[in-house]
């Protein structure tokens, strides 16, 4: 399983693709209507809607808490570091989180991003049950720019991807149910705040936390932030379609290869199925 693409609404697509481009690195693949797609090496990450007389959300909503883009290796991650801090760009923050290293900052909309190198899966620290503690300790800064010193930045890397997203939800426990129960997803990671799932041994590939409160509404129509993103899974879209019905979760058939459906927390998920069978 690998998350596909994030699609954000915004009130303006061409400036939040034009940050996409100049600071994340990544190039337009499609720009038609309301909507831009951006990615790498033809693989669509990121996907722009414009809504006509959009507005930001004036407090903590449900839906994005950030997006997070795993560059190939931690020379990598200094070579974008040192694009960063040429472009003057403000980073909110860093975090050594054992098994990888990451950059915070955000879009010009306000969406949560964050840039990260994973270490070695063979320097990863668990516990005796095999899970990953949390952790988030000071980053080496120095150690990062001097791993990608002799790289010169020219956007994404090719082999760039979504390595996980990380949502801001109202209920665990229904997150808990629905991503580990349902999709079958491993709970790597389980703090009273926050639950984070993984496909396989990965430390995660989707974050859930209620850190701006259990009470959260749902973003409006018009409000920009988090439309939908998609999962990708190996499975067969009968086999997916027949486990939402089998725990009387509402779905909808978007393709003969994909399905819709919203997750009890609110927040649109587009399950893709790889299979083909």
């Amino acid at each position: 399983m690998e998350i596909g693409k994030v699609v954000l609404k915004t009130r303006n697509k061409q400036t939040l693709a034009t940050f996409y481009q100049e600071i994340i690195g990544l190039k337009v693949i499609k720009n038609e209507g309301e909507k831009i797609a951006l990615g790498i090496g033809g693989r669509v990450l990121v996907e722009l809607i414009e809504v006509k007389h959009g507005n930001t959300p004036k407090q903590a909503k449900i839906g994005l808490y950030h997006t997070a883009f795993l560059l190939p290796n931690r020379a990598e991650l200094g070579s974008f570091l040192h694009h960063m801090l040429e472009s003057n760009y403000l980073i909110d923050g860093a975090g050594d989180h054992i098994y990888s290293e990451a950059l915070y900052f955000r879009d010009p909309d306000g969406n949560g991003i964050e840039v990260y190198a994973d270490r070695l899966r063979s320097e990863w620290q668990r516990d005796e049950f095999g899970n990953l503690p949390m952790a988030t300790n000071e980053v080496d800064g120095d150690g990062i720019l001097m791993a990608g010193v002799e790289l010169e930045w020219s956007g994404a890397p090719h082999d760039t991807k979504i390595g996980h997203i990380h949502l801001q939800i109202r209920d665990l426990e229904a997150a808990r149910t629905f991503y580990q129960t349902v999709l079958g997803l491993n709970l790597t990671t389980e703090i009273p705040s926050a639950l984070f799932f993984a496909e396989g041994d990965y430390h995660h590939h989707i974050g859930t936390n209620i850190w701006a409160g259990r009470d959260l509404p749902n973003l409006g129509e018009l409000e920009t932030g988090l439309a939908f993103y998609t999962i990708q899974m190996e499975e067969a879209i009968s086999v997916i379609a027949e486990r939402f019905a089998k725990n009387e979760i509402t779905f909808q058939e978007a393709t003969e290869h994909s399905i819709l459906v919203e997750d009890p927390n609110g927040i649109v998920i587009k399950v893709v199925s790889n299979s083909k069978s």
